[in-house]
């Protein structure tokens, strides 16, 4: 038996394939271990989580000013060194049942400025495998449009965006000035 020969051509096809198979190999052990920093926390029954780049600050529910006549789900204002905040109550936005008491308030930057999001219990930072992250059902999941999801967790948390969350309409006050007499 001879040993067939292959040209210089052959050769470096066949090289460049085996490097390109272990090239797309090597991306796709990468992205099953690319991990997404998270803080979890509970809203209701529920578990849910924001990427830790999106989250400014957590911290304990305090004094909390309502304000009259507003939306169930602006639960009022906290003073944050200085700063007036705006909280949401995501349980009465998304209509989840409010059943635990909140108390924490996550600090979330936004383009106009920070928003707090009440939580129930102290909220945990955790790694979260992007490569087990699913898609959300169609439609909305509990009340939440499927472009805020980033993906649900084998153990059923819901990953939100923050920022087409918090651009939701429901949260952009409306207000006309009157012309001056």
């Amino acid at each position: 038996m001879g040993r067939r020969q292959i040209t210089v051509e052959q050769r470096d096809a066949v090289f460049a394939r085996r490097a390109e198979e272990l090239a797309e190999s090597a991306r796709d052990e990468r992205q099953d271990d690319e991990t997404l920093e998270a803080l979890v926390f509970a809203l209701g029954r529920e578990q849910y989580a924001l990427p830790a780049n999106q989250v400014h600050e957590v911290r304990p529910l305090g004094s909390l000013t309502t304000l009259p006549g507003t939306p169930a789900f602006l639960a009022g204002l906290i003073n944050v060194r200085g700063r007036i905040v705006p909280v949401v109550d995501l349980r009465a936005l998304l209509g989840l049942n409010s059943d635990s008491p909140s108390t924490s308030v996550v600090l979330v930057a936004h383009r106009s400025g920070h928003i707090g999001l009440l939580a129930a219990g102290r909220p945990t930072v955790r790694p979260l495998r992007v490569a087990d992250l699913t898609d959300p059902p169609p439609g909305p999941l509990s009340g939440i449009d499927s472009t805020c999801i980033r993906g649900i967790t084998p153990g059923l948390v819901i990953v939100l965006d923050a920022e087409p969350l918090l651009a939701d309409p429901r949260l952009v006050i409306h207000h006309e000035t009157l012309p001056k007499a």
